[in-house]
């Protein structure tokens, strides 16, 4: 019977097909994530060698805003889903003593997922080690065109 083994092998294959098209609507749905907390697990790191040597893997800055001791950072970059990224806020130690006072910093990532799904995340970072003496500072981040100014 050649059309009965047809026909099971067609409902076969399309069963098979099922979860694979659910997974990837999923998938596709949950593109941007908000990993923004109260701050306290992610904090800016400064030093020369964090700053020299932490990974900087493609990325693009979409939002930077300070709103008190925090900076609220959203970016994009390609990925699977993010959930294996490693991402860092990393300062230069040294400050370019204008008034007020200018720290680079960048934000390191490291993707090591090979997928070509554009993902986006926000995450905040507390700025406290960033300070300097006086009440403010310019914080110049690299892929971003404002400096953005913390009152302290």
């Amino acid at each position: 019977e050649p059309s009965k083994l047809y026909f099971m092998e067609r409902i076969r294959k399309t069963l098979f097909l099922i979860p694979l098209i659910i997974t990837s609507v999923f998938g596709l749905l949950k593109c941007s994530k908000d990993d923004s907390n109260n701050g306290s697990d992610n904090q800016i790191l400064i030093g020369n060698d964090i700053f020299q040597s932490y990974p900087n893997d493609p990325l693009i800055i979409t939002e930077a805003t300070i709103t008190g001791d925090y900076l609220k950072i959203s970016f994009g970059a390609s990925g699977c889903d993010g959930s294996n990224w490693r991402v860092n806020l990393v300062g230069s130690p040294g400050v370019l003593f204008s008034l007020p006072p200018q720290r680079g910093i960048r934000l390191s990532l490291k993707n090591n997922e090979i997928c070509y799904a554009a993902l986006g995340k926000t995450i905040l970072f507390d700025l406290k080690p960033a300070r300097t003496t006086g009440n403010q500072i310019v914080l110049n981040l690299a892929g971003w065109d404002k400096p953005l100014l913390y009152n302290y």
